[in-house]
């Protein structure tokens, strides 16, 4: 477990045993049970369901002992009751809470993954950009922005129809994505274009990086008779300004250059100058 959540986790249960001490020290018949929810709630939300039960079953327990303590004239049957109903609360609360953070986590994802493809979208694609554009700036490193387009790609799904088209989009995104980096980001910008975003890559690592994606994309729709190729336009930025549209604009520019002259092939320019 990180540190951080074994932290929140020993805060959570320091917690409940705070409430339970002073659940035994406050002799006016005061109930506490949403002081012991707070914690519960706390650590569901920050680590992960498993934890949430286990605080819980660490509360019923604080709670119980605090109750058979100060109240000597009840059974130890009602006692034993009163706790499993607790847990149970305790139980069917932290269920919720751990269902609404993954169904957040779910929305949070499909916002910026693309949903054939599974790779990032436009939109995540652009905040990335904006975040390293930033970084970069700060730290006075290179960047390099890519842009990819299918040729030929309308000829696929009019003849073979639009299942087959992406099937051959997720090949795509298989394959560069198996050639780049985990910190590279990679996108479908939309129908057949896709971005790639290099981040400290100079322009002879670019080099390198292009020619194998090229080599690694014929090599796969070759193997599935896909009659398509791939015309890539990619900037290096050795200077950057907080100007993302005209970054994107200068790829996007690139390569339609490759498209207008003859496709299937690689423009690729390094950039010294301030957009």
């Amino acid at each position: 477990m990180p540190t951080s959540n074994r932290g929140t986790l020993i805060i959570g249960i320091f917690s409940v045993l705070l409430i339970g001490i002073l659940d035994y020290l406050i002799t006016v018949d005061i109930y506490l049970s949403i002081c012991y929810l707070i914690p519960v709630l706390i650590v569901t939300k920050y680590l992960d369901e498993q934890a949430g039960i286990l605080l819980s079953i660490i509360c019923t327990l604080s709670w119980y002992i605090a109750e058979k303590a100060a109240k000597t004239d009840l059974s130890t049957v009602i006692l034993i009751w009163n706790a499993l109903v607790r847990l149970s609360v305790f139980l069917i609360v932290v269920h919720l809470m751990s269902a609404l953070k993954n169904a957040y986590e779910r929305e949070k994802n499909l916002a910026r993954v693309d949903s054939l493809t599974k790779i990032y979208n436009r939109r995540c694609f652009i905040e990335m950009l904006n975040a390293e554009t930033k970084r970069s700036i700060r730290n006075e490193r290179c960047l390099t922005l890519v842009y990819f387009d299918v040729d030929n790609f309308k000829s696929v799904n009019d003849v073979f129809g639009h299942a087959k088209g992406d099937k051959l989009l997720c090949l795509i995104a298989n394959t560069v994505t198996q050639c780049i980096r985990e910190t590279d980001v990679f996108a479908r910008l939309g129908g057949d274009e896709f971005a790639l975003l290099l981040p400290e890559t100079n322009y002879e690592s670019t080099q390198l990086v292009l020619k194998r994606i090229q080599q690694e994309l014929m090599i796969k729709v070759k193997e599935k008779s896909f009659d398509v190729s791939f015309s890539i336009g990619a900037v290096t930025f050795v200077k950057l300004s907080n100007s993302v549209d005209k970054m994107l604009e200068r790829a996007d520019s690139l390569m339609y250059q490759v498209k207008n002259n003859g496709k299937n092939s690689i423009k690729h320019e390094l950039y010294k100058g301030l957009l």
